[in-house]
């Protein structure tokens, strides 16, 4: 609890040099002499009230005082006075007397006696009229560089622009130093540990207070300033008016700023800020992400720049900007060579939410990027990770998807490398979250990704993948995100004609129609059925299975009237294909009967969905 501090008064060695004069000795202050100093602070003269504080301070600074000193009311109430009262006369005795109730305030039991003193209001008036004192020092700067500017007319007005070039630097130093000195925050700092204190405070205005002092240059002031309004910064109503005040603007050029100890402050208060998604813009307006990337060179500013850049990604807009930086190939470095198994969170979700950028997935692949990362992946089986290496997929796989023709794809044989270690480990994984990435990779991968001579069926027959994924979509069996992936796999099989008579002769396609039954109230694994039953109904193998084999019509027929939107377009796409498909005579068999009452059912007098809309649709899917 002992807390000890150096007395402004304090001086460096007691003597210079043989051959100079010593100086005179501090006097050390007595406890059994506090009457005395106490009989000083009552003096008119300036300098005898200053003396009687340094003493005062002296006894405070030692611990071992401290009981005695608090539990003195005359001394307390002289103390509290004197300081409301005189604060305005002297700049150095308002600072020795907060020196004294910084001592004092760094013992929290005494934090309810000191606000029976109202030290902390006290102290709020003292940095309000120390605020206002500076800026009128700083107009008078301003004035006398301007009379230092203006040329001489006469000898007489060189000596008197000398004086003033003079009088200029003494004030610039003086103000130097008096911005160095922040006891009045150190006391309100340790004061608002309670709570109800500092909304007291935060109702006086002290973040408008603060953020004043962000102007500031010195490194220790500035350090004391954010930090306290990291602290502030938790509530709503703080972080509220840290906006209305332009706190980020001021914060961001220290990120730039040659003093450690203060970029790692700003990190934590802008870290706290950047839960917040209107601050986050705030922050990319003002340049924050190409300076956190370049910190991330540095070690001591990693781990805060990692957390800031990682809520920065959240948002779709930024995620681009990161291409324009340097932080892809930084990020793959320190994700490939990071010294543990299991990436840092912070560190391997920046590479995921990154990863959803195009850009960025392809520039992940370059220079090996993708090799290296799988190369891990396979050694320590990184859930993190592989969700990254599933993004990557998910961009080749939609860039595959928007071509013309699959002979324009460029970056055919690139998973050819992987794709049987990743059937391997989906088949021998026992975490459930690394599971579902592989196999969402897996469910990514088209026939053009596939090594040379290599096919779905093959790899189906080898592996025995398909009782594997029976067993996954049982009901009950595996969770409805493991489910989902399986369904998107069955959809990256049938995309293979040569997988069709594999599929129908197992029971994968009643398991998948038992499903679409169950899980209808779930509309993103009802879409994902449909688009896969989409897939296997274009070829004739499975189409003669799900029509005939399972009685899948009744229950597509049902779920065309489903309140999702996406659903019923769906629903209307598989209705003409099987109309297309199930020709008797010209006109369509039974099913097309079927199909053709329940549109007229649901659609003949609203039109709502239409068959030439679901045509266009089918059209798009069948490319």
């Amino acid at each position: 609890m002992s807390s000890r501090v150096s007395s402004s008064s304090s001086r460096g060695p007691s003597y210079v040099s043989a051959s100079k004069m010593e100086k005179p000795r501090k006097i050390t202050a007595k406890a059994d002499e506090l009457d005395t100093y106490m009989e000083k602070l009552y003096d008119d003269d300036v300098e005898s009230k200053l003396d009687g504080a340094k003493m005062i301070l002296q006894l405070a600074e030692f611990a071992g005082n401290i009981e005695a000193l608090v539990q003195n009311e005359a001394l307390m109430s002289l103390l509290s006075r004197v300081l409301n009262d005189d604060y305005k006369k002297s700049y150095d005795f308002s600072l020795t007397m907060m020196r004294i109730f910084w001592c004092f305030s760094n013992f929290l039991q005494l934090h309810p006696m000191l606000a029976n003193y109202r030290i902390g209001a006290i102290t709020l008036k003292i940095i309000e009229f120390e605020l206002k004192r500076h800026q009128l020092r700083l107009e008078e700067e301003k004035l006398l560089e301007a009379a230092a500017l203006e040329p001489p007319i006469h000898a007489a007005s060189d000596v008197s622009t000398k004086e003033i070039v003079d009088k200029l630097d003494r004030e610039k130093k003086r103000n130097k130093k008096r911005m160095k000195k922040q006891d009045q925050l150190l006391v309100l700092l340790n004061l608002a540990e309670d709570i109800h204190t500092e909304r007291k405070m935060v109702k006086r205005k002290i973040v408008l207070f603060l953020t004043k002092l962000l102007d500031r240059v010195a490194p220790d002031l500035a350090i004391l300033t954010i930090t306290f309004l990291k602290k502030l910064s938790i509530f709503e109503e703080n972080k509220d008016a840290m906006v209305e005040l332009a706190v980020v603007e001021k914060l961001v050029r220290y990120v730039n700023c040659n003093h450690d100890k203060t970029i790692q402050t700003a990190l934590k208060l802008l870290f706290n800020l950047s839960f917040d998604p209107a601050l986050r813009e705030v922050l990319v307006r003002n340049s924050l992400i190409p300076k956190l990337v370049e910190l991330l060179k540095k070690p001591p500013f990693r781990a805060l720049s990692l957390r800031i850049l990682y809520h920065l990604s959240i948002d779709d807009r930024c995620k681009s900007m990161f291409t324009y930086t340097e932080a892809l190939p930084i990020v793959m470095q320190l994700v490939i060579n990071f010294p543990q198994n299991i990436v840092a969170k912070e560190l391997a979700a920046l590479a995921v939410n990154l990863s959803h950028n195009a850009r960025n997935a392809e520039l992940m692949c370059q220079n090996r990027g993708l090799e290296a990362l799988a190369s891990r992946v396979f050694r320590t089986r990184d859930p993190l990770l592989m969700k990254v290496i599933r993004n990557i997929s998910l961009w080749s796989y939609t860039l595959q998807e928007d071509l013309v023709s699959d002979k324009t794809y460029k970056y055919r044989g690139m998973w050819a490398p992987f794709v049987v270690p990743f059937v391997e480990l989906c088949l021998n994984a026992d975490n459930h979250d690394f599971s579902i990435e592989v196999l969402a990779t897996l469910a990514n991968m088209t026939p053009s990704d596939l090594p040379p001579k290599m096919s779905w069926e093959r790899l189906v027959t080898d592996h025995s993948l398909i009782p594997f994924i029976n067993k996954l979509l049982v009901p009950g069996f595996s969770q409805d995100d493991m489910i989902l992936e399986a369904v998107l796999f069955v959809s990256a099989l049938a995309l293979e004609p040569k997988c069709a008579p594999l599929l129908s002769a197992s029971r994968l396609v009643r398991t998948l129609h038992s499903l679409f039954q169950e899980k209808q109230h779930d509309n993103e694994l009802t879409l994902q059925l449909l688009y896969a039953f989409y897939r296997m109904l274009r070829h004739p193998e499975t189409f003669e299975e799900i029509l005939f084999g399972v009685g899948f019509v009744p229950d597509l027929l049902l779920a065309a009237d489903a309140p999702n939107i996406e659903v019923r377009r769906m629903c209307d796409v598989l209705m003409d294909l099987i109309l297309d498909n199930d020709l008797n005579d010209g006109s369509g068999g039974d099913f097309g009967h079927l199909i053709r009452q329940r549109r007229y059912t649901l659609y003949g007098h609203s039109g709502e969905i239409d068959s030439a809309s679901a045509r266009e649709l089918h059209c798009l899917l069948s490319v």
